[in-house]
């Protein structure tokens, strides 16, 4: 009985030799990233796909594999340590740990890698007969030495023979992005084959050296389930079954198969052995076609002489094959190829659930076969170095357009590489169980894309990012969960080496951060949290406090220019003076007045230039001061108006929420012309507190600052408002600052010539259903029925994320712990909602 022979004979670099003396060469293929909702874009790649294939035809094989490398989440989550505030690190270091436990316990975590293999030793050109035959009969004698277990006795010559070919290979493939696998990527990929499944560290297998401890998995069958194949090794065991693609649809648009195991919510590989068929020889592709099309005709003739009808697949399979019989004539290369879903798991029965699960999903458009008894030959065929020769079943036959279609090098990412977990990308699109009733939860736990995100990483500048701005803009309508996903981010940021200061006009924030503060079951349970929520600083405004006149008065805290500019901006938004120019004019001037006097050591406030109003001598312009004063005294405005009685805000703790108490901001849908004294009393201290935030970015470069800003709509009513969003977006990384802007419509971030300079580096676009066409266009995704769509049917929860890379998807926010997201509520549920979800959902 003969030896059993190894697959793999010897590695060499991004070099394998095959027992059948192959070599092929193996590339790791850096995916393009592009969002499934441009579709545009992923017609642009699967057309560079295809006219890669076309110029791969004279190798005769290739194979297409995407894997799941499974990620260290650990390793991940430990870069943030060092990035921890001495104050926080305890509370900080326990959710990362946290964080990094949750997402694990649901398996392990994987990230897609795509391969390329090429056999490189069937490019020989010959140029004559006598060269043909010295090759064939080469290759005679190798297999008759494999047959007696000799060896190629010089390994080494036999790849200096392919050298030139290989490095014109390379040439070629480094057109398109594409590299040589290092020694220890070939390595590991040759090992993971048999250890799929098994918990391992990448870097403690991509080492061997012996090809026999490389291939070293015992592959059977499971003695009890057919269809399943048990593997073992020193790291343990695993289960695998192989799912070969049957059928498919004539028309394979968009069948995007590779996509598809990247989106399933657990570990699959998809790989693919494709052979460019012979098109011109004695037992060629055209002697088929021809062959099968004389018989179509002759089937035809037969039922029009009995009166019988065409059956549409009779008409369909006719007329792929004369479409592919003009591809051969027209010398486009036509491709046999198996494809498989190699499906892991850690017991027989979740390999059989994972299974049923994909065939089922795919069976609107595939067959999809179980390939029970073919499963251990399934494997060998499919491991590197193996070509087509020999296999029969599940061979499919199609133009290299078609194969384009299975969305071979493409992927979805989003966020970063490091950092907080907020979400998850959408895999689900539209297509939840229950339509737009479909609940959070199952489109979160559908997907395995973790989003994290690192604030703090953005504001110092990341190599390769697209937006340069450190900013982050959080839009859309209320009720959609952009004040819950603002949230997360400061508290997240609050554990990090940051000064933060969280603007909440409407002083909500505190009061939900209290109730978890005195709640028992989170004091029991969650102390440390409980404990780093008492650590923030209220700061609550109350004009009925005399301490806290004038701290938002701009005479106090800015500069002249600036607190000229303030003054007027405040006054202007308290009673609009229009075209007044006499009334415009003496409030200017009462200001210089008032700043020169500030000048000469005295201490002064905007009153001051209220009372020199009072006193002017032109009866309009002391009229107007009178009513000034009257708007003033005894109310809100207090905070801003003062006789520089008070120092303004200046804060020194690390983690701040400042409110303003009676805040009455107007609803977004009250057009200027509408607003109230009360409205405009508090848009006008807005107007200060905006530019208090700027101030409060670029006071210490040396200091690293954020800023978390609520209800920033308010400021693009006015002029003066806008002016201040664009100059808090300015303080940027020069100064060690970031802003997170938390404002309705996507507008508000500025006019076309600032988006293009990327004033905020990281967008969540909620919905809104005035903008949404606007939101598309600004996040880079095209404006489509799908996309408009897409939008509409977003529910709480869900948003557009485009990030620092300019990568765009569908986000599914995401808190896992209980306390955080008690912290981050802004409702409470009665019997009356409790009772419509009962039945709503039920």
């Amino acid at each position: 009985m003969g030896k059993t022979k190894l697959p793999v004979r010897y590695l060499k670099e991004h070099l394998l030799l095959a027992h059948n003396g192959d070599i092929w060469a193996y590339y790791h293929v850096e995916p393009k990233v592009i969002t499934q909702n441009n579709p545009r874009a992923i017609r642009e790649q699967k057309e560079v796909m295809a006219n890669l294939y076309s110029l791969l035809s004279p190798y005769q094989d290739i194979e297409l594999s995407v894997t799941p490398y499974q990620l260290n989440l650990k390793e991940k989550f430990e870069e943030l340590k060092p990035e921890f505030d001495e104050e926080t690190k305890e509370v900080g270091s326990y959710y990362m740990a946290e964080s990094c436990r949750i997402l694990e316990s649901e398996g392990n975590v994987y990230k897609p890698s795509f391969m390329l293999g090429v056999k490189v030793n069937t490019t020989e050109v010959s140029d004559s007969f006598l060269e043909v035959f010295q090759t064939v009969l080469d290759r005679v004698l190798d297999n008759l030495l494999d047959w007696f277990d000799f060896e190629i006795e010089d390994i080494e010559r036999y790849f200096r023979e392919k050298e030139l070919v290989v490095k014109e290979l390379d040439h070629l493939l480094h057109s398109y992005s594409i590299r040589p696998l290092r020694q220890k990527e070939m390595i590991y990929a040759n090992r993971l084959q048999y250890i799929r499944g098994m918990k391992h560290e990448i870097e403690e297998e991509n080492h061997w050296i012996d090809l026999e401890d490389i291939q070293s998995g015992v592959i059977r069958p499971d003695k009890n389930r057919i269809g399943i194949l048990k593997i073992e090794d020193e790291l343990g065991e695993s289960y695998q079954s192989i799912l070969p693609v049957g059928t498919l649809p004539a028309n394979m648009t968009n069948i995007d198969l590779f996509q598809f195991a990247q989106n399933c919510n657990f570990p699959v590989a998809f790989r693919l052995k494709v052979h460019y068929a012979e098109v011109r020889n004695h037992t060629g592709l055209s002697l088929k076609v021809g062959w099968l099309k004389n018989r179509f005709r002759e089937e035809h003739r037969t039922k029009e002489q009995y009166g019988e009808d065409v059956s549409d697949r009779f008409l369909n399979i006719r007329f792929l094959a004369n479409h592919m019989e003009k591809r051969m004539e027209e010398k486009e290369p036509i491709v046999e190829w198996l494809g498989c879903f190699l499906v892991i798991g850690r017991t027989p029965d979740e390999v059989r659930q994972r299974s049923l699960t994909i065939i089922k999903a795919l069976n609107r458009f595939a067959t999809i076969s179980r390939a029970k008894y073919d499963q251990v030959r399934l494997f060998y065929r499919l491991l590197m170095g193996e070509s087509l020769e020999g296999q029969t079943h599940w061979r499919q036959r199609t133009t290299i357009e078609a194969l384009a279609e299975l969305a071979f090098g493409t992927t979805t990412e989003l966020g970063m590489e490091t950092g907080y977990y907020i979400g998850r990308q959408d895999v689900l699109g539209m297509n939840g169980s229950r339509g737009e009733k479909t609940e959070l939860d199952e489109y979160i736990y559908a997907s395995n894309k973790f989003v994290f995100l690192n604030p703090q990483a953005i504001a110092e500048g990341i190599r390769g990012a697209m937006f340069d701005s450190p900013h982050i803009a959080v839009t859309g309508k209320s009720g959609k969960g952009k004040t819950f996903l603002v949230g997360l981010l400061f508290l997240y940021s609050s554990f990090l080496k940051v000064q933060s200061l969280f603007i909440d006009p409407k002083g909500e924030k505190r009061r939900w951060l209290q109730k978890v503060i005195n709640n028992p079951y989170y004091q029991a349970n969650y102390p440390l949290f409980v404990e780093h929520l008492k650590s923030f600083r209220y700061v609550s405004l109350n004009a009925k406090e005399e301490k806290n006149y004038g701290v938002l008065d701009p005479l106090v805290y800015l500069e002249d220019s600036e607190a000229k500019q303030v003054a007027q901006d405040m006054i202007n938004e308290l009673s609009p003076l229009g075209e007044n120019h006499l009334l415009k004019g003496a409030v200017l001037k009462g200001i210089e007045v008032v700043l020169r006097r500030r000048s000469e050591g005295e201490q002064v406030g905007l009153l001051h230039v209220v009372e020199w109003l009072k006193e002017n001598p032109d009866k309009k312009i002391k009229e107007y001061g009178d009513f000034l004063y009257l708007t003033i005294n005894q109310s809100i405005l207090r905070l801003g108006f003062s006789y520089g009685e008070n120092k303004g805000l200046d804060f020194k703790d690390k983690t701040i929420i400042l409110e303003i108490q009676d805040l009455s901001l107007p609803k977004d849908t009250v057009s200027p012309e509408s607003y109230t004294d009360s409205d405009r009393k508090s848009l006008c201290l807005m107007i200060s507190l905006g530019r208090f935030c700027e101030m409060f970015g670029k006071r210490d470069v040396e200091q690293k600052t954020a800023v978390y800003f609520t209800e920033a709509w308010v400021f693009n009513k006015s002029v003066s408002g806008r002016a201040i969003i664009s100059a808090m977006a300015r303080v940027g990384r020069s100064q060690m600052n970031q802003l997170v802007l938390d404002t309705q419509y996507i507008s508000d971030l500025g006019d076309s010539e600032e988006n293009e300079k990327g004033n905020f580096g990281v967008v969540f676009a909620f919905d809104e259903e005035s903008e949404r066409e606007k939101i598309l266009k600004h996040i880079g995704l095209e404006v489509t029925d799908q996309n408009l769509n897409e939008m509409r049917r977003m529910i709480k929860g869900q948003c557009f994320m485009r990030d620092i890379y300019g990568r765009v998807g569908k986000l599914n926010v995401h808190c896992p712990f209980e306390e955080i997201a008690e912290a981050l509520r802004t409702t409470t549920k009665t019997n009356n909602s409790l009772a419509e979800e009962k039945f709503s959902f039920a």
